[in-house]
This record gives structure tokens, sequence and C-alpha cells, in this order.
């Protein structure tokens, strides 16, 4: 007998360059796992892992889950899945409980409080491989420990050897493994059918496909089957219930078809074969405990009727009794219990083994057998029915589930005198678990659902949390003192709070405001706007209409002040008249929308930023100059430019963009003549100019002509950052220029039309990205990442010595503080960064946490950084525009590292958001929804910006010294650290000029002073001596750190009472909700989860709403209230998609959901050129 390991080994040998896996875009040949796998086998051996030992593996589906099993069985170690979807304290009970030496898992993921060494995956690539057969490994060892729930509360861990696999996978008729086989692994990785779908074809020769993501999506499997033509595939028989239901489109191409895990649906089964008559259909039988499967029954439509399908015989080398009390045979066609013998069962209960002893017992014979607890009978064919189970032990949408261990964990709960579970039978045909509890000290009317829900999925694994808890004075009880079961009442279903009543007056009006543009029923004095499923958008939309109804010019500033009705009254009574509205220019093009960037912007001068985000470009000139000519040319590089040439008007909240033409498209231009002491007082008032952008153009020009010396002039461009950026300061001036010579020349137009304009490039973008609710688009992987890389960041931004005695929101009013970094010590900073495989920008970003983490910061530090958003695309390169994203640089500076180790991290934390750096900003915030307080922008108190754009050329005749940025005095950040990265002719460092812009109402003067200094000594040192730990670099001292006075905190906002009556799509989404859920109704702002829902139950309510509409159930975990989901739903309606093929017949309850096809977006090279300031 061979091991999994060898006989996977074996197929390198007979076909080393044939698949063996498929992940994504990856495919891995036989050759390339087994030098993976080798590699960390090599790495635990290293660790001290030997024979006997047990690996747990803490990753997500992925090839390097893949490399890492495999690795461990060559190491002589036994693998325990610990999965992530799980909560802390289960894992930490199946690691004890399995013995577990180390966890391999991806550096920084794993939970706090497991107790056990780390290996990290990242590290196998660099060991040195394990040579075959330096491990003796015998067939009886264990090969992995499976965790299944537990009747004491805790889970119970399955030992099951080498044998138990390679007897149940190889020599078996029941499913084909070898070459041509294409098997699909999407079973949970807790389950045994994960060895089924990865080991089956890996031991034979056969192709495994992953499932991206922890949860089988029929939508996806559908796509995975006709991608890469699966051929195989196991699915629960819930699941596959689901399927055939909703997704019937997932059996086509595949040719067999294992159904298990609970009891197999006949008429499911008919339906399936009837759609499919060439796929080979079997219902498998088998617990844990005895590896997957013991039998195995192929399913023919023809013997399919009103009794239970058959579970079949016996598998080669296993063996089933059908005993009775007394473990004696029973006779065919009687009910016994069934008890399984021979190869494929486990070996023990890891650490339990009274529970080792309980299960597995002797037959009279003295043979070992298990006893499974279910029931069953042997037909006088010899094949086998089951029957139900023994005990009180049920199945949850596949998942084994012992009651005792809900109840045992409920009441635990120190709120919880007693609690009872029960498997109810639900209306969709699965079922859902019930809790029962009394509160402690009778307190019914006391309850607190969301409480005890709460604490249940902390320590269960989310198939093991209730679907609804029932509240009772006391469980009732048998004569004899025992639960009476059977008295338990139904469980029933909740209601919804009332609304409340408005005032009169300017409140009352402001209420109903309120309500329309919430859709809300009715909206009292007191409710609160954001708490009611008010956003920014809304917020632009109510504030539009307040000018509409009451004439009241209203910031969004006000609002976030200001969020009730009844604290917004008196600004409104007190705000100035709103003007007229402005008449529509001459000659303008039709309304458009805008890019993500453009938004951004727009949203930001409807918040009252003011001239914080104006872009003044200066250019000082001698000699004459033609000031028409000036102005013709500038009005050619608008007509070149549209961003330059358009305004930005309003509809119902939301912007769009009209590109104007004629006299009305020329930028405006000045000629001022100024005595020598007001010149540059003149060019900062003309700098901090507001734009009005829904009528001005956002960009202006002005002549200073000095009265002294009539040949010196200083040339100002005013551009909102709206239609312009640092990039783009290249392309206008070289513009400018060229039209200005030709001007003078009188020459015709020498600039010619763009290939792709700004508002081309926009629609692009929004074509690469697609739609967030497509989970195959570049927006949703984007932002997957992003979920993941900013969750559980502290609120709040950075811990930085704040002024005393601040206001809660600081003004714009900036302070500026500059320093420098000389050319030798800024060419050792570059040197040091680049023998470390790092950049510039990484460099300054290391220093920067450093010293702002010495000043009193977190270690858990995130700052802004902007990039300039054009993805190495040429043909947007000579193109003038706003096209700026944000991205957050999330950095982990504890354990005191040293600079070289924190320069490490860096590195990684900045390349992964440069590869993620193309979903909007906007979106990333959107989606993790992160608390809120006035004048601040998530995310971004302090920014690091690096300027290392091409220099903007100016060739106008007398130009000095090229282009000046002008200083508004707006601060866009609470701190801003601005790098300008200056070279010399041949490209080699010439110093680094640093600019610390700050609110000073905000920040203590002497923290920004201190900053300027310790700034560029972290630099230097770090650079200098890259192995000294962070502590040890040698800063002066702050003048102070910063303390808990100094953390700014969110505003809590409470939820008023009103429900607001639910638009159409949201009663369509209520109305399926009820129907699968059996529940008599459903408000905008319940949770599927909370009334009942499950990922099954969600897979039909996605299959039903779906049609027409993309959608997938990872956006209902995502967005699980029915006006969540239903906004998805309106997104999803709004996307392109091709027209579904014709339908298959099938008797549904409701109307089947087309199949729909994306197309994933190619990836793309970053560049660190592309960094520039906002």
């Amino acid at each position: 007998m061979r091991c999994a390991h060898e006989l996977f080994e074996e197929q390198v040998v007979l076909a080393p360059g044939a698949t063996a896996l498929i992940d994504g875009d990856e495919r891995i040949d036989y050759a390339e796992l087994d030098v993976r796998a080798d590699r960390l086998a090599g790495l635990l051996a290293a660790r001290g892992i030997r024979a006997g030992d047990t690996v747990g593996v803490y990753l997500e589906r992925s090839t390097a889950l893949v490399v890492t099993v495999l690795g461990i069985l060559k190491a002589g170690a036994g693998y325990v899945m610990l999965d992530p979807g799980f909560p802390a304290e289960r894992l930490r009970a199946m690691a004890e409980d399995a013995r577990t030496a180390v966890v391999v898992s991806a550096r920084g993921t794993a939970p706090d409080g497991l107790g056990v060494t780390q290996v990290h995956i990242e590290d196998a690539p660099g060991a040195r491989p394990l040579p075959r057969g330096t491990v003796r490994v015998r067939p009886d060892d264990i090969a992995c420990v499976m965790f299944t729930s537990g009747s004491t509360g805790r889970p119970k861990g399955i030992a099951a050897s080498h044998h138990a696999l390679t007897s149940t996978l190889t020599g078996q008729d029941f499913a084909s493994f070898g070459p041509g086989a294409v098997w699909l692994q999407c079973a949970p990785l807790s389950w045994d059918a994960f060895a089924l779908e990865l080991w089956g074809p890996l031991m034979n020769g056969g192709t495994c496909v992953l499932h991206p993501g922890r949860r089988p999506e029929p939508f996806l499997m559908a796509r995975l089957v006709a991608e890469h033509g699966i051929t195989s595939m196991y699915l629960s028989a819930s699941l596959f219930n689901v399927v055939v239901d909703e997704y019937p489109q997932v059996l086509e191409g595949l040719r067999e078809l294992v159904v298990g895990g609970e009891a197999l649906s006949a008429p499911h089964a008919a339906r399936a074969l009837e759609h499919s008559p060439g796929l080979r259909l079997s219902n498998g039988y088998g617990p844990v405990e005895c590896m997957v499967f013991l039998t195995v029954h192929p399913v023919a439509l023809a013997e399919l009727g009103d009794g239970p399908v058959p579970i079949g015989r016996p598998l080669l080398g296993k063996r089933l009794f059908i005993l009775d009390e007394e473990l004696r045979p029973v006779p065919d066609g009687a009910t016994g219990e069934i008890y399984a013998a021979g190869a494929g069962v486990a070996r023990e209960y890891r650490g339990r083994p009274a529970l080792t002893a309980e299960r597995f017992v002797a037959a009279p014979s003295g043979e070992r057998v298990y006893r499974t607890g279910d029931l069953g009978r042997r037909r006088a064919d010899g094949v086998l029915e089951y029957l139900g189970r023994a005990d009180s032990q049920v199945k949850i949408r596949g998942f084994r589930v012992e009651p005792g261990e809900v109840e045992s964990v409920l009441a635990r709960h120190p709120g919880i005198d007693r609690a009872a579970v029960l498997a109810h039978e639900h209306p969709a045909g699965d079922r859902q678990l019930t809790a029962y509890v009394v509160p402690r000290g009778g307190a019914r009317q006391g309850f607190r659902e969301a409480e005890l829900r709460e604490y249940a999925r902390s320590v269960l694994a989310d198939y093991l949390v209730p679907a609804v808890f029932v509240p009772l004075d006391a469980l009732p009880l048998t004569p004899s003192g025992k639960l009476d079961r059977a008295a338990l009442p139904e469980p029933g279903a909740g209601v919804a709070p009332a609304g409340r009543a408005a005032a009169s007056g300017t409140v009352a009006a402001l209420c109903d405001l309120f309500a329309q543009v919430l859709r809300a029923e009715a909206v009292g004095p007191d409710d609160d706007f954001f708490s009611l499923g008010g956003h920014s958008l809304l917020a632009a939309r109510l504030l539009g209409r307040i000018r509409t109804a009451l004439g009241a010019e209203i910031d969004i500033r006000g609002l976030f002040e200001a969020p009730t009705p009844a604290l917004l009254a008196p600004f409104v009574d007190t705000a100035p008249p709103a003007p007229p509205a402005a008449p529509a220019p001459g000659a303008a093009s039709g309304a458009l929308p805008v890019s993500h960037a453009q938004h951004r912007l727009w949203f930001l001068d409807r918040i009252g930023s003011g001239a914080a985000y104006n872009l003044p470009m200066l250019v000082r000139l001698r000699g004459a100059v033609d000031a028409a000519a000036l102005g013709d040319a500038l009005a050619e590089v608008a007509d070149r430019h549209e961003v330059l040439r358009t305004v930005f008007e309003e509809a119902d909240g939301a912007p769009v963009r009209r590109v104007l033409s004629g006299a009305a498209a020329r930028p405006p231009l000045r000629v001022l003549r100024t005595t020598a002491d007001s010149t540059d007082r003149e060019i900062e008032r003309e700098a901090r100019h507001c734009f009005d952008l829904r009528t001005e153009l956002p960009c202006r020009a002005t002549l200073f002509t000095s009265q002294e010396r009539p040949d010196e002039h200083a040339f100002l461009v005013l551009v909102h950052h709206i239609a312009g950026d640092g990039w783009s300061l290249r392309p206008l001036f070289r513009d400018l220029s060229r039209a200005y010579a030709a001007r003078v020349a009188g020459a015709d137009a020498v600039l010619v039309p763009l290939a792709v304009p700004y508002g081309e490039h926009a629609r692009q973008q929004l074509g690469r990205l697609g739609s967030p609710a497509d989970p195959h688009a570049l927006a949703a992987r984007q932002l997957m990442y992003w979920r993941k890389e900013l969750d559980g960041l502290p609120d709040g931004g950075p811990l930085l010595p704040r002024r005393a005695g601040r206001p809660a929101v600081p003004g714009p009013a900036a302070e500026v503080v500059v320093c420098r970094l000389d050319a030798a010590a800024h060419a050792r900073v570059v040197e040091s960064a680049r023998a470390r495989g790092a950049t510039l920008f990484m460099a300054l970003h290391a220093a920067l946490a450093t010293v702002l983490v010495r000043a009193g910061a977190d270690e858990d530090l995130a700052v802004g950084a902007p990039v300039a958003g054009r993805a190495g695309d040429g043909s947007v390169e000579d193109v003038v525009g706003f096209f700026v994203n944000m991205l957050v640089l999330r950095t982990d500076l504890s354990g005191d590292p040293t600079a070289a180790e924190l320069l490490a991290r860096v590195r990684e934390t900045d390349l992964a958001a440069f590869s993620h750096q193309d979903v909007p900003f906007e979106d990333v915030v959107g989606a993790l929804n992160p608390a809120r307080s006035p004048g601040r922008q998530p995310f971004t108190d302090v920014v690091l910006a690096l300027q290392n754009n091409a220099r903007a050329e100016v060739t106008l005749p007398g130009a000095e010294h090229g282009v000046e940025v002008v200083r508004t005095g707006a601060a866009r950040f609470e701190l801003l650290v601005d790098v300008t990265d200056s070279s010399t002719a041949d490209g080699a460092p010439d110093g680094l000029t640093l600019t610390f812009e700050y609110r000073g109402e905000a920040l203590e003067a002497d923290f920004v002073q201190w900053l300027a200094q310790a700034l560029p000594q972290a630099l230097e040192a770090s650079a200098a001596d890259p192995e000294t730990p962070l502590s040890r670099l040698g800063l002066t001292a702050p003048p102070r750190r910063a303390g808990q006075g100094d953390r700014i905190t969110a505003p809590t906002r409470h939820r008023g009472t009103a429900e607001r009556p639910m638009t159409a799509l949201e009663r369509e989404t209520a109305a399926v909700w009820c129907e699968v859920l059996g529940v008599p109704s459903a408000g905008p702002h319940d949770d599927f989860f909370a009334l009942g829902g499950n990922s099954l139950r969600a897979v039909r309510v996605v299959a039903r709403l779906g049609a027409g509409r993309p959608v997938t159930v990872a956006q209902l975990f995502a967005a699980p209230t029915v006006a969540a989901f239903a906004a998805e739903l309106e997104r999803a309606a709004a996307l392109p998609g091709p027209v579904a093929p014709t339908a298959i017949p099938r008797r549904p309850r409701v109307p089947r959901r087309p199949e729909t096809q994306t197309q994933t977006q190619p990836s793309r090279k970053q560049e660190e050129r592309q960094w520039t300031s906002v």
C-alpha cells in the first residue's frame, strides 16, 4: 500500500507536463506542483516537523493551499484545515485538539491566540527542497484531521489515515479520476468532500479546478464548467436541489455528478436526468469518520418513485452492517442502525479517547466497527436505503450538526439560563436551526436577540448559528423532567417599529423633504439623516430640494453639522437666499456623465472646499507680451483639451458635465497693472479665487504687468483641480507655448485634436472597471482587496499632537513648513532603497511612518497617497485633465522592526496598493463605510505625495524659471507631506524639497516644525544603518507625544424609528425574501440572514431576482438588507450584457435566471512614476 503523496509522485513520473491544478488564470502541471510542494516540505522539516506531527493550514482556497497540504504529507505530517471563515475561538479549540505543531498561513493573516508557531507560505519558495523518500511514512499514519460538530459543545477531530484516502479514491468505479477527468473543487475546506475533489484527481492523473472564494457560487460553477471542460463534480444534496431549481446550466457538459451529505430528493434527481440524459448521477452516503463515501448508488430515472433514493452497495474494501441494539444483524427489509468497517474507517477522535471508545466499537465477530447513528435497511437485492437518524443529530445545508453543541454555547452566555435547539423544516425545502432560550432571571421582555446572535457568531461556524431565536419563560418538560421538544412553539416573526410624526413651520417642511429624498413614510424632527440611510449623494439631492423649495443655499458641511430637521431649521432660516439659476451657456453640448475622479472633486466642492483644490501656475516673463495673442492661444488650448471648457451642472443631486463651444468656451484672460509691492499680494488673491463650477469655466488666466517695469510680467493660469492635475502642467504649457508662438507669427493653428479626449478616457475607464456588482469585474476584484486590506483599521486616523481647544471642525487655513535634503543625502536614500528592491517613495513612506509613530501615532498606521491614475496609458499622457486617484497605505510598525524590516513591509503594502489603484477612492470609502466626522475625508488625515512628474517646459518668449506652483493658503488635508524630487540633467539625485502643509487650527505648530527635522533624520539614519531598530535610530524627541485627548472621534448617530415606504424594486425584493424565507413581511432595513437566511437560500434569492440583472450571492452577503440589495439589483440592471440563451425547460416556481457572461479585464503593470499630488 502507498500513501497519498506517493501516488501523486507516481503521476509526476508518468505525465510531468499534464495539468494538475487550475486556479483562475494559473495552470500548474504535475512537475511544477511537485517542485513547489517539495520546497514547502523542506521548509516544514527545517522548522522541526517530523513524521506523525499535525500541521494546521490557515489559507484560503488557492494554489498555495494545495501546495501546502501536499507538502505537509511529503514531510510525514498530517494536515488539519483551519478554515479562515471560522471564528477564532473555534479555530483555537481545533488546533488544540488536533495537537497542531505549527500552522501554515500567509504572513499577517492568522488570528491571534492560536498558541501555535506560525510558518509563512511566503518563505517556501526560498526553502531547500526535501528530497523524495527522506521521511518514511506508513499508510496507517495520519493524513488529515477533519472536524465536525460535537454534542458537548466542542467540535470533534476525526483522524484519517493515508490508507483511508487511498482506499476510497483509488481502485473504485463510482467516478472517474484518471487522465481526462477534470474535477471542480468547491466543497468547504473543512469537509471530507475536499479530499474527494482534490486527492481523487491528483492521485490518479486527473485535473483539479479550484472554485474562487469560500462559498460555492452556482453562477460561477456554470462558467467554470464551460471554461475548463469540467467533467466531474460533487454537490451536497441541498446545493444540488438549488442547482436543479435555479441553475440547471451548471449540469451542461458534466459527465458525472455525485450527490451526498443529505438524503437525495427523488423529484430533483428526476428533473436533473430529464434535463441531462447523458449525465451519470450517483447518490453517495458516508459519514466523515468513513472518508467521504461508504456506498455509492447509480441513479436511474426509471427507478425513481415516491420512496427514498437508495444509497447503494458498499465500495470495494468497505463493509456495512445493519444491527439492532444488541449489535445483532437484522433481517433484510427491517430497520436497524448502520455500522461500518473495513477500509476508510477513521483511526480516532483526536484527543478524545472516551468518545472514540463510544463510537468505534467491537462487533460480536470481534471486528472494529464505527457506529454511524444512522438508520437504514437492506433490500432483498442487497441495496441499502437510508432512513434517518437514531439520535438528535441533523444535517444543515450538508453540514453535520449536533444541536447539543449549539445549546452548550448559548448556555455559556451570561444572559441565558437555559437553551434548546431544534431543526425545523423550512417552506423553501431545507432546514434551519431554531434556538429556544430562557433569559437569565426570566427577563423575557428585555431579551436582546442581536447581542446573542453576535455572540453565537463569534464562537460558532456560520452554519451552526440559529436562524431564529425564541425567548421563553421556561423550557417545557415531560413528567420525567426531560425537555419536551414536541411542546416547543413554532418560531414566529417580528414586527417593525412604527414611524414618527413631524413638527411645524420650517422643521415640518424639512421633515417632508427628508422623507422625499430618503423615501421614508415619515421623518421626525430629531431623526438623523445619515442614520436613516442618507449618504453624500442623497445629501446633495436634499440640499438641491431645500434650495428649490425653501430658497435657502445650504452647503453639505451644514448638513453634517446639523443632520436632523430640528437642528438644520435655524441654518435654513438664517441662510442667504439662493441666487437665481444661471441661464444655460450658449452653444453648449448636451449633459454628459463625469469621471470618477471628477465626481470626487465635485463633491468636495459642494462640501465647501473653496480654493483648496485650485491649481495656480505662475510663469514670470520679461519683454513684450502680446496679451491678445496670449488669450487666443489659451482659447486654442481649451479647444484641444475639452475639460478646460467644461461646466459641471447638477441633475437631481448628481453632477453632469456640459462641454461648451464658441465664445462661451473661451477661458477669460484679465490684464492687470500692479505695483512692485502689490504684485505678489494680487497673485495670491487671484490664486484663491473660488470657482462656481456650475456656471464658470474651470480655467482662467491673469497677466500681471509691473507699473514700474512694463517689461516684467507674471502670467498666472488658474485651473480648478477638476480639470487638471500635476501631470497636466507639462502638456498644458507645451501646447500654450506652441499656440502663442504661432499666433505671434501670424501662423495658422498648430494644435491638432487629441486621439483620446478626457471625456473618452472617462468612458473607457467606466468600461474597464466594470460594475462592482459583477464579481469578475476589475472594480469588484479590487474592492475585495481594499475591504480586506482596510478591515479593522482604527477609526479617527493617525493619532497626532493636535491643538488644545481646537474647533470641532477645523478650518482650511493652511500653514506651511519647508525643508530640504541635499543632493548627497538624496543619493544615499535612493541607493539604500534600491539595494532592497524599494523606491524613493517607499523610503519616504517608511520614514514618515517611523516619525509619526515616534510622535504617538498607532503602530497600525494608514496614510493617504495620491496616484496619477493614468495607469501607463500612453494615449492620455498628453491630455490635460484630472486623473488622480487616492490610495490608502496601511503599515504595521509593531515589534520594533529594524529600518530594513519596515521598508520590506512598506514595499509589500505599496506594491499591493499600486496593483489595486484603479477602483475609485470614493468606491472604497463607500464599500467600507467608515465612521464620518465633519471636515474630514476618511483615511486621508495624513497624505504623502511625491512630485516626480516630468517638468513642465515653458518656451514662451522671455520665460525665466519655468512654472511655479502658487500655494492657495487652503489646506486640503490635516497634514500633507509634499516631496519634490529634483534631478540633474543626467538623472542623478539633486535634492529633495519637503513641504509640510497643515491645517493651522488642527495641529500643533511645534509638532510640524519637529516633523520637518525628524523626517530627514529618519531618511538618513535608515539609509546609513538599515539594521537598526526604529527605537534606536537616534531621532530628536518630539515636543510631546500625542495622547488620547488628541484622538478624533466620529459622532455617534442613532437610527430613527421611522419606517419608510419601499420602492417597486424593494417591494419585489421583499416579496421574494418572504417566499424563500417563509416570513410574512420584510422591511427595507431587515437583514436577510437575521430573518433566517443562509447560503443556500441566498442562492435561491439571487436566482429569482437575477433575471436580466447579473448579480451574485456574494453581493447579497455584502448587501444583506432589502434596500441595499435592491440597490445592487438596480445597478446590475443598468449593465450592458449579452443576450441570454434560450432557457432549458424545467419546472420552476418562478422564472429562471438567464445565463450571463462576464469578461475579466487583463492585468496591467503599475509604475511608480505615475505618482503625483492632488
